[in-house]
């Protein structure tokens, strides 16, 4: 029994349901101004969390676990090959399903969207805002609202209004919180897992990380706290079936190389 909570996935799946928890501070956090240069900067973080800025966190840690090891170079690209497939279908996988699947099937207006038909921003409810046109619809509609000279309603830096017309489809889950939680919790198991004691405090940047992106989807109001506890559960459950399925993959090549 202590073996196995002593595991390399068990203790990174501790720091990650706690980070978890920790995403509960959401439902307290005070609103920002969309103006300020503090704005900007939630908007360059939460980009991190996006489909480019989490392939660049997997490029970068899938090569500190192959490169700070020593091993053959037909190794190192045989554990390459395997965590991209597993994430590339796993993560990408997860990604389709939630954005096709469980947000249409919920149909869940975003918070600002709900904000700006409360007043009398849209010209329509919400609902009618997304029942009404499909995605690319959506963004022009949005985009013809926010920059039209007479709009007052909020003052948005240019930055976060080209984010709120880029995201204009449904809230719940989040998909950020969903990409950031499952890629920390993966490769925090992966580099407990797989790196010496010594180095693998740069793995432990990772629950942070995920979690300030969960913070900056309530932050910039383009999500719900319930949107995003919910997205980086998914994350976490994810990672843990990725996890077993890389150190079956890794262990079935390691005794192979072995034999």
């Amino acid at each position: 029994m202590r073996s196995r909570l002593a595991s390399p996935r068990n203790k990174a799946l501790v720091v990650m349901l706690i980070a978890w928890a920790s995403l509960l501070i959401t439902y307290g956090l005070p609103s920002i101004e969309l103006s300020t240069t503090f704005s900007e900067g939630v908007i360059q973080w939460t980009r991190t969390g996006g489909v480019a800025g989490s392939a660049f966190v997997s490029v970068m840690f899938i090569g500190l676990l192959v490169f700070r090891r020593s091993l053959a170079w037909r190794r190192r690209w045989q554990e390459i090959l395997i965590h991209i497939v597993i994430l590339a279908v796993l993560q990408g996988g997860g990604a389709l399903i939630n954005e096709q699947g469980i947000k249409r099937a919920v149909a869940m207006p975003r918070p600002n969207i709900v904000w700006l038909a409360d007043q009398d921003a849209l010209g329509m409810t919400a609902r009618q805002f997304y029942t009404s046109m499909n995605a690319r619809e959506r963004r022009s509609y949005l985009e013809h609202v926010l920059e039209d000279p007479g709009f007052h309603v909020i003052t948005l830096t240019e930055e976060v209004r080209d984010h709120w017309i880029h995201e204009t489809g449904y809230s719940f889950p989040s998909g950020h919180a969903f990409s950031a939680m499952l890629s920390a919790t993966y490769f925090l198991a992966m580099g407990m897992s797989l790196i010496a004691d010594r180095r693998r405090f740069i793995f432990y940047v990772l629950p942070v990380w995920a979690l300030l992106v969960a913070w900056s989807r309530v932050l910039l109001r383009v999500h719900r706290p319930f949107d995003v506890v919910i997205g980086g559960l998914l994350g976490i459950v994810l990672a843990v079936l990725a996890y077993e399925l890389a150190r079956r993959w890794l262990d079935k090549g390691r005794g192979r190389a072995t034999s």
